[in-house]
This record gives C-alpha cells, structure tokens and sequence, in this order.
C-alpha cells in the first residue's frame, strides 16, 4: 500500500513537470526553420558548429547539440534564450561573437517584443531537441506548479528557474 502510495506521488510529480514542460512537434520544426535561417550558416544544419562560415571566423562556433554537457538536460530554457537575444549581455564584459538576434527579431516583428519572445523560444525548443546529453536536470516544483498553472490559466508563466 505505501509503495502505491509513493508512486503515484512520484508520478504526480512528474506529470506536473511534463505539462507545458515540452515544447509540441510544430514548435521545434518552426525552431529547426528560424535555426536554418539565421544559425546554420555559422553552426551548421545540425547544429555541430561546422556551418560554411565557421573557417572564416575568429572564434570558433559552439557545437550546439552539446550544450547540455554544460548546462544540464533539459536545458535551461531562460539561460540559452538570454544568450540567444544577447540584448542584455553587458559590454564591460568584452565582445560578444555572435550576432545579437533579440535586436534583429526586434526590428523584423516591428517593436512586437511578445514576437521576439516566441521566435527565441522556438530556437531553445529546436536546441533542446538535438541534445546528445543524458537528462540530468532535477525536478523543480515551483517551477512545474507555475507552468501546470499557466496551462490552465492561459496566462504567462513566471520566471522560469531551472536547477540542473
């Protein structure tokens, strides 16, 4: 009876986390199509960092399909997205190497910063998708409760906090 007890907890507990945690099929192709657009040309179709401009740069691209080696698995989706737009990166912290996408998404959806939003959530969504890592990310029940309450609440999540 306790072991019933305690795996339909556990089960509970996951399932909080699966809602809303994954991104659908459509979401990651429309990520993989942004992805082609504006990154393979510097990362490569699959994302390894070989893209056909990767020789003529002076640092290296990142192999993208290992990023979880880093950040953990599933990826921390407020981490890679901030990267990603790189409006917030501050200059005293030296150069950024790669092209500040939050700006062009920016001007591409006229000043329509929800846009800019779903544009690089689609990308995380696509980067997540061709992690090579094992999942190694631990359960964050905040986190899952304030995503579950999105869903079905329709309204934006809070700020997403993942400890790997």
């Amino acid at each position: 009876m306790h072991f019933m007890k305690s795996l339909s907890f556990a089960l509970g507990l996951l399932s909080l986390v699966w809602v809303g945690g994954l991104a659908t099929a459509d979401e990651i192709t429309q990520g993989k199509a942004l992805f082609m657009q504006y990154c393979a040309s510097c990362h490569g179709p699959n994302g390894a960092g070989d893209g056909p401009l990767s020789p003529s740069l002076s640092t290296p691209p990142a192999n993208l399909r290992v990023l979880s080696l880093r950040f953990g698995n599933p990826l921390p989706q407020n981490v890679i997205a901030r990267f990603i737009d790189g409006r917030a990166d501050v200059k005293a912290h030296g150069p950024r190497d790669m092209p500040v996408w939050g700006e062009k998404f920016y001007a591409e959806s006229n000043g329509d910063e929800r846009k800019v939003k779903e544009r690089i959530a689609k990308l995380v969504a696509f980067l997540q998708s061709i992690q090579t890592g094992a999942r190694t990310a631990s359960v964050n029940l905040e986190w899952a409760a304030s995503r579950r309450n999105e869903k079905l609440n329709h309204r934006p999540a809070e700020i997403l906090v993942f400890r790997p």
